[in-house]
């Protein structure tokens, strides 16, 4: 016990003593375990999505993937009538249980308080038997298994009600007002869900509930399997449902079997992907919420490792840089008489206190970096040391990686010194006799060059993503959504609204770009149902075309002034070359299970971007087949947005009795499309500063070590008519060696990496040279000036002083 006090005693004493190089090496390793920490609590909240559920392994979502010509489909939905069917004919499901999510975010009324609902969902009373959540008020049992009944989540529910039990009040749904009761209270999803929700009704209430339609797929289907089930196994059962089922109607609504459409190479089926993989496996399109990417949770975690180890390395450098110094030190306490096991184990002291203060530092930082790290990712992490399980055991792990491994090296280095040559002054001199301390600083630049070129490339992308050309104009464009509860008065709005100083253009439509677009089945007139397409399909109007400053290629666009326009469509360039046109307005297409006339094509409008630049450009039907409109989009003058705005929003309350606008600028909304890059690029950012500081401590490691064994040389090369210059070139050359080195080795890995992840683009920037170059040229600058301050001391000390070193 004293022996351990004796090691503390002296250890607080000699980090005292040498309180520069202690602060440094505390800073360092702080703020590498606080990166690493924050990086694992984000990997760890990715990685724990949905495992809430009791049924977690057991549970898998239907997906649909088809190929129908050249257009693919890969959506998160399915049909409606495959969840009950596959409950009823497949023994190993359990239980099914199905979202309908196409409510249009209803205003729902209770007494004077009102409120538009983003996540009010219809779902089978199934729900609560496939997810797990906790019972707040009512019965589980009886939870929507009648017409009209809601389920709302505990906020909600205080929300409408305050303290008071909700259940068995009646809340108001919709423009119609439809009454709905409310038979239970439950609480919400955990944020890390793939999907949360608000107020969950009755399925049974609407028709799609018992739609038998196989072929339309509007409603996202979970099911349960029994444990131990062959999933395998169970896909082919699927597929032969899929056979039974969607077959005949495909045969029936588009004139082809599954079986022809197989032989011309294409196909049309249902797939189970399990739970675990949607939030970060997924690349499936109408999700009901953005998912993250396991290629950023692997990236984060690998730097989360490299920061760790950079960390480490630069205590062992600062350690050994420290050894010229501490040489007779050792050299005395050997002389009288300590073994080499007692100052292993002092020095071992010294390392396991300094990486614990670093890590006391590293939570301290933690706590008041956490908010601005929650809000550049969108979650609420928080550092629960004790109700975290695996936090504090990683911690502790870092703890005595750091302090004990790291703090070997030095320490079996330190004690190995022989102590006649140490009093003598004859230790080995120049960073080059370490191998090791330069493949370490290798390492550590190597990595730094990586962060930058990751970072640039992020960033670059990004720009790319804001700068190009989207084939319409999306700045000064506000979108009101819910325009379809105008109902009969649209027209009369929309008059309204253009007689609003600022506003010049105002044109409705069911969707917008960036929004969602769904497909439909067309044949072109006089072929055969072998050649049905399926082609994303868009209602809108004569004043979209001003509205959005679309090119138009040939042709012309709708007229109110031309009545057969009704049956008229316009097609982007995609469509007619998916379609094989070489005079597309001389074409008709025919929609496929509907009973109206032929569509005559009056216009080609040049490709734009409707969906993000994650994808290619598909092709694209636009119509004015109905008034089916949800949304209407308004262009401004860019010098009177706030009064316009307001103005607006005025006259909606005139026309919708107060009920409150849902109003975004597109830009905001397309922007949106692109949030996890954001989010990625700016955490890189961050990661990048701290990997230029924990660098530049790294660096002052090896170059204090140099410096300190090269005194007397220095001394030599001034007394010889060296200048100051050229004796820190000398310096600087060993470490840019080294950093040249290293950008060998971060070049090609960055390239690999990062061409990884551009692929996610179907539209993005170049690897050029320039980004390599640039990231290399800021590495040789931060060494630069690292090592030029401890050289400039030791090239400019007195060379009488110097020469009297060692």
């Amino acid at each position: 016990m004293s022996m351990l006090k004796n090691h503390f005693v002296t250890s607080v004493r000699t980090l005292i003593k040498y309180k520069g190089y202690s602060l440094i090496n505390i800073a360092g390793l702080g703020i590498g375990i606080a990166t690493a920490t924050l990086i694992f609590l984000f990997v760890q909240d990715e990685l724990g999505y949905d495992r809430h559920n009791e049924k977690f392994d057991r549970i898998y979502r239907v997906y649909l993937k088809g190929k129908i010509q050249d257009n693919e489909i890969y959506g998160a939905i399915s049909n409606a009538p495959i969840g009950p069917a596959m409950v009823q004919e497949i023994p190993v499901v359990e239980h099914y249980t199905r979202i309908f999510t196409f409510a249009g975010e209803p205003v729902v009324r209770f007494g004077e308080k009102s409120f538009v609902e983003k996540k009010f969902y219809y779902v089978d009373s199934s729900f609560f038997y496939v997810f797990t959540t906790s019972v707040v008020r009512g019965d589980r049992s009886t939870f929507l298994t009648r017409p009209e009944t809601l389920v709302l989540s505990e906020e909600t529910a205080i929300k409408y009600f305050g303290d008071e039990d909700p259940t068995g009040k009646i809340l108001e749904v919709g423009e119609n007002r439809q009454a709905f009761e409310v038979v239970g209270v439950v609480k919400g999803f955990p944020e890390n869900s793939h999907f949360s929700f608000d107020i969950l009704a009755a399925g049974s209430t609407i028709f799609n509930n018992q739609n038998q339609f196989w072929i339309s797929n509007n409603n996202y289907t979970y099911i349960v399997v029994q444990e131990g089930a062959n999933i395998n196994e169970l896909q082919d059962q699927i597929s032969a449902m899929v056979r039974k089922y969607v077959g005949p109607q495909m045969q029936q609504f588009i004139g082809v079997s599954l079986e022809e459409m197989e032989e011309a190479g294409q196909h049309y089926g249902y797939f189970l992907q399990p739970l675990k993989d949607i939030h970060l496996r997924s690349d499936l399109q109408f999700e009901i919420e953005p998912g993250g990417s396991m290629a950023t949770v692997l990236i984060f975690s690998i730097i989360a490792i490299f920061i760790i180890i950079i960390a480490a390395i630069n205590f062992m450098n600062l350690a050994t840089a420290r050894s010229s110094v501490r040489a007779h030190e050792v050299g005395i306490r050997k002389v009288v008489g300590s073994d080499r096991w007692l100052l292993i184990r002092q020095f071992l002291s010294e390392s396991a206190i300094i990486s614990f203060i670093g890590l006391l530092l590293a939570i301290g930082l933690v706590e008041l970096v956490l908010p601005v790290f929650n809000q550049f990712t969108a979650k609420t992490l928080s550092l629960a040391l004790f109700d975290n399980f695996l936090l504090l055991p990683v911690l502790l792990f870092i703890w005595i990686i750091v302090g004990l491994v790291s703090g070997a090296y030095p320490a079996f280095f330190l004690a190995s010194f022989q102590p006649v040559k140490v009093l003598k002054g004859n230790l080995k001199t120049g960073m080059k006799t370490s191998t090791l301390r330069s493949i370490l600083v290798v390492f550590q630049f190597a990595i730094t060059i990586m962060l930058f070129i990751s970072t640039f490339v992020v960033f670059r992308q990004m720009d790319f993503l804001n700068r190009k050309e989207l084939g319409f104009e999306r700045d000064n464009l506000v979108v009101i959504s819910r325009a379809h509860i105008l109902r009969d008065k649209t027209e009369a709005f929309r008059q309204e609204v253009m007689k609003v100083p600022g506003v010049t253009h105002a044109a409705y439509s069911n969707t917008t770009p960036g929004g969602t677009f769904g497909n439909t089945a067309f044949v072109p007139e006089g072929q055969g149902a072998e050649h049905t397409h399926a082609i994303n399909f868009m209602i809108t109007e004569e004043e979209f075309f001003d509205t959005y400053k679309l090119q138009l290629k040939e042709g012309r666009w709708f007229s109110r002034k031309t009545p057969s326009d009704s049956f008229a469509i316009v097609v982007n360039e995609a469509t007619v070359k998916a379609l094989g046109f070489e005079n597309p307005l001389q074409h008709r297409v025919t929609l496929v299970g509907n009973d109206i006339q032929p569509l005559q094509i009056i216009g080609v409008v040049k490709d734009f971007h409707y969906e993000s630049l994650h994808q290619t450009i598909k092709p694209l039907v636009i119509a004015h087949l109905s008034e089916d409109y949800w949304a209407l989009s308004i262009r401004l003058q860019p010098e009177l947005k706030a009064e316009v705005l307001s103005a607006i929003e005025n006259i909606w309350k005139e026309f919708t009795n107060d009920q409150t606008i849902q109003m975004n600028f597109l830009e905001d909304t397309l922007a949106q499309q692109y949030r996890s890059e954001k989010s990625t690029g700016l955490i890189f950012s961050g990661f990048s500063l701290l990997a230029i500081f924990i660098a530049s401590i790294g660096l002052l490691g090896p170059t204090s070590f140099s410096a300190d064994q090269r005194t007397r040389e220095v001394g030599i090369r001034k007394v010889m008519g060296a200048e100051i210059t050229k004796i820190m070139a000398l310096f600087m050359k060993e470490i840019m060696w080294l950093v040249l080195i290293a950008t060998l080795i971060a070049w090609p890995l960055s390239y690999f990496f990062m061409k990884d992840w551009l692929q996610h683009f179907a539209f993005r920037i170049g690897l050029g040279p320039v980004i390599f170059v640039a990231s290399t040229l800021l590495a040789f600058l931060i060494a630069i000036f690292t090592v030029s301050y401890r050289t400039y001391a030791a090239a400019a000390a007195n060379p009488a002083e110097s020469l009297r070193h060692e």
